[in-house]
């Protein structure tokens, strides 16, 4: 089986997985304990202080995928794996002296943030210089998203063992080694796509008038075309939902589950495991599936998961709703990168992803400002159970609502 798959894989697809895997599983080690963390159990800090640090780093995401996501497309891979790679073996660095106060805490948070955001149009924007065939990549972005969701096991359960025997933000030092190791496969990477690369560069300067190169020009280009569109609102109107478990998650382990810190990585480690479940379910998916429809029952099912992840105080209630929301969200993301890709140019790919993830990740901070507030008024359990409604009703709605486009969409998309 494993040969079958590799032969229908472009060459230079592991070098891609393995650039993405050791950069993300340094992320996921540090983020969630290095982070929230730090500001939780070592310097018992507020809902306030959480929030701003999660809308720092999600603030600061956006900043950098919108950089990376220019770089890749104005001066191609090597540049941009260049500066993608320096900035996370320097923000995780940086990190070892910022565990003496919040306000480090917060600045390192926003500088890690650019740096993660940088490196993500490895997962979402890559795959399409190795290959411009539709099941290649649908292939190749399930491949990526199993790595990705290896790395969400193996990261928390890394960090949280790190954690345990050493101060919460030395899980950065390990991050910073995984970063620098990570030039080993990125140049194999490199020397795998300078075709492709060479050809992207012919595509920029053959294209001329307003499909440019700002990222206003982008914006158009997602907006002008009905999937994207579709895929934008959607995606926003549901983040806004997550946006809620950022800054109350941790608070939700300590006082709900009543756990240490180390659960914060075990249950992070069970939505990853089902997350590589997922994502090898998603390379079976028929062609004839990978439409939005299908995205958007797989969103609905996300917060189904949601809920019983959340609307209990027992731990094995939370664990199996952390399991099947992986699972869920390993089918989602492979998914929403090919129908990406399906509609997006490749000279403009990296921009439009960037304007996608930065509607993604601003909707997911605007509920950041409203979560210590209404955690008040009605506890964090009982926010978290409206949040996870708002990911379940807002993909079943337009459904309803936008029926006609859909079923127009999908026709085409199955062509």
């Amino acid at each position: 089986m494993f040969a079958g798959i590799r032969a229908s894989l472009p060459r230079g697809t592991f070098a891609l997985a393995a650039v993405r895997f050791m950069l993300y599983l340094g992320v996921q080690a540090s983020y969630f304990i290095g982070i929230i963390g730090t500001l939780t159990y070592q310097l018992h800090a507020g809902t306030g202080d959480i929030a701003m640090a999660v809308g720092l780093f999600n603030l600061f995401i956006i900043a950098g995928n919108t950089a990376g996501g220019s770089l890749l497309d104005t001066r191609g891979p090597r540049a941009h794996t260049a500066v993608a790679l320096g900035v996370a073996v320097v923000s995780s660095a940086l990190f070892q002296a910022a565990g003496g106060s919040v306000a480090a805490v917060l600045a390192m948070s926003a500088a890690f943030g650019f740096a993660t955001g940088v490196g993500y149009a490895y997962l979402s924007a890559y795959p399409a210089y190795l290959s411009d065939d539709a099941e290649q990549r649908k292939r190749m972005n399930a491949i990526m998203s199993v790595v990705s969701n290896v790395a969400v096991v193996v990261g928390p359960a890394v960090g949280g063992i790190i954690a345990t025997f050493l101060p919460s933000q030395r899980v950065f030092a390990f991050t910073a080694v995984l970063s620098a190791l990570a030039l080993v496969p990125a140049g194999a990477l490199l020397r795998r796509i300078g075709a492709s690369a060479r050809a992207g560069e012919r595509e920029r300067g053959d294209s001329q008038g307003p499909e440019g190169s700002t990222l206003a020009d982008s914006a158009r280009t997602v907006f002008a075309a009905p999937s994207l569109a579709l895929l934008f609102w959607v995606g926003v109107l549901a983040y806004a939902g997550y946006g809620a478990f950022d800054p109350l998650e941790s608070l939700y382990y300590r006082d709900v589950l009543q756990v240490d810190i180390s659960w914060m990585g075990w249950l992070s480690s069970a939505a990853g495991l089902g997350s590589v479940v997922g994502a090898l379910a998603a390379m079976r998916v028929p062609r004839r599936w990978v439409n939005v429809r299908t995205l958007m029952l797989l969103i609905a099912f996300e917060g189904a998961a949601c809920v019983l992840y959340v609307g209990t105080s027992h731990v094995g209630c939370a664990v199996a709703g952390q399991l099947l929301l992986g699972c869920a969200f390993g089918m989602v993301t492979p998914l929403q990168h090919t129908l990406v890709q399906m509609h997006a140019p490749l000279h403009l790919l990296g921009r439009v992803n960037s304007v996608m993830n930065a509607g993604f990740s601003g909707a997911g901070a605007v509920p950041l400002f409203a979560a210590p507030v209404l955690a008040h008024l009605f506890g964090v359990q009982g926010v978290l159970i409206g949040a996870s409604c708002v990911v379940l009703l807002v993909p079943l709605i337009v459904m309803v609502a936008r029926r006609s486009e859909i079923s127009r969409l999908v026709t085409g998309e199955s062509a």
